[in-house]
This record gives structure tokens, C-alpha cells and sequence, in this order.
């Protein structure tokens, strides 16, 4: 009898409880997993690379930066050498950075991408480089029956979809710099790899 009233006073609380309206967060690993998981591969050769761009930036930040880009630059499939030379052209990987222009964070995204690319707060070190790759891949996808896709696709970055494919065949000359400075970024970390 015992048994039944301890059975049914539960029951009881879990349907008469408030639920829990707090979201579940989303999974962050401990600062100590991304520093271990830092250590060879190419997440250290990410780090060395920010660490070396950035003297200032702490190390913490410098380890969550690797970390992300080479996680979601995997679950994308875009390389991560790539996703590191923009974010460093961008804003040298300064998480609290803000252009002229008002684009906020690592990749410099603008306020009205924010909502496509789940972005809440564009500080925020994994959110921001989540929405950096997302955005690249897109771009990718955009341009991929195209031989020089990743010029284009940086260029799309910089302008905008739209004008680049109105100005493909004569891009002017500050955006050919911006791709032409990435690439010789991107060949820096990566001089093994192929020519973009």
C-alpha cells in the first residue's frame, strides 16, 4: 500500500510541477577538452596560426576559436584553413570587433544575416564562427559549377551575392585585393595545399 501511495504522490508532482521552461543549452565542451583536443592535428595548426596573428588575444579565446572553426569547418565540409584566413583578414581574430559598416565578430557579419545564420550574439566565439562557415558554405553551393568558386565565393562574401555576379568578369580592384590577401593568408597556413 506504501508502494502505491509513494507511486501515484509522484505521478502527481511530475504532471502538477511547472515544466521546465528554460531551453536545454547547446553542447560547449569544457575549456580543458578543447585545449586537450588542441594538442596536434589541425586544431593546433589553427591555434599557432591565430596565436601568431593575434599576440594579444588570450589563450583561452585563441583555443575556442581553433577549435570551433575546425569543428564546423568539418561538419560543413569547408576547409578550415580557409574559414582561418578570412576570419584573420576580417577582424584578426578579435571576437569583440565592429567595421565602419557595422558588421560585428570574428567574420564581421552584418545584423541582418543574424537571424539566417542563428546568431543571437555575435560576440559569442561559437556562434560566430558557426555563422561564418554556414554563410561560406552557402556561398560555395552558390558558386559551384564555376572553375574559380572560391575566389567567387569570397568575393561574395565581401559584396554580396548579387554584385559579384553582376561584376565576375570585372571585379574591382579593392575586392580582387580582399580575395588576393585571403588566399596568400589561406597559403601561408596551408603551403602544401593546391592553388585556389
Amino acid at each position: 500500500m506504501a508502494t502505491v501511495f509513494f507511486v501515484s504522490a509522484f505521478v502527481w508532482f511530475l504532471f502538477m510541477s511547472e515544466p521546465n521552461s528554460k531551453p536545454v543549452p547547446p553542447h560547449q565542451p569544457s575549456h580543458l577538452r578543447m585545449v586537450e583536443e588542441a594538442k596536434g592535428g589541425t586544431k593546433q595548426k589553427l591555434l599557432t596560426f591565430i596565436q601568431k596573428s593575434n599576440p594579444k588575444l588570450s589563450k583561452e579565446d585563441g583555443v575556442e576559436i581553433a577549435y570551433w572553426i575546425d569543428e564546423y569547418s568539418k561538419k560543413e565540409g569547408v576547409d578550415p584553413m580557409l574559414v582561418a584566413a578570412l576570419i584573420n583578414r576580417e577582424s584578426s581574430f578579435n571576437k569583440a570587433a565592429i567595421s565602419q559598416t557595422g558588421a560585428k565578430g570574428l567574420g564581421q557579419i552584418k545584423s541582418f544575416n543574424f537571424d539566417s545564420l542563428g546568431i543571437d550574439d555575435p560576440y559569442n566565439i561559437k556562434q560566430n564562427v558557426r555563422g561564418t562557415v554556414t554563410y561560406l558554405k552557402h556561398l560555395f553551393t552558390l558558386w559551384k559549377g564555376s572553375a574559380n568558386k572560391t575566389r567567387l565565393a569570397l568575393a561574395s562574401y565581401y559584396q554580396g551575392p548579387n554584385a559579384t555576379k553582376k561584376k565576375q568578369d570585372n571585379m574591382p580592384e579593392h575586392v580582387t585585393n580582399y580575395v588576393d590577401d585571403i588566399i596568400k593568408r589561406y597559403q601561408d597556413l596551408n603551403p602544401s595545399a593546391r592553388s585556389l
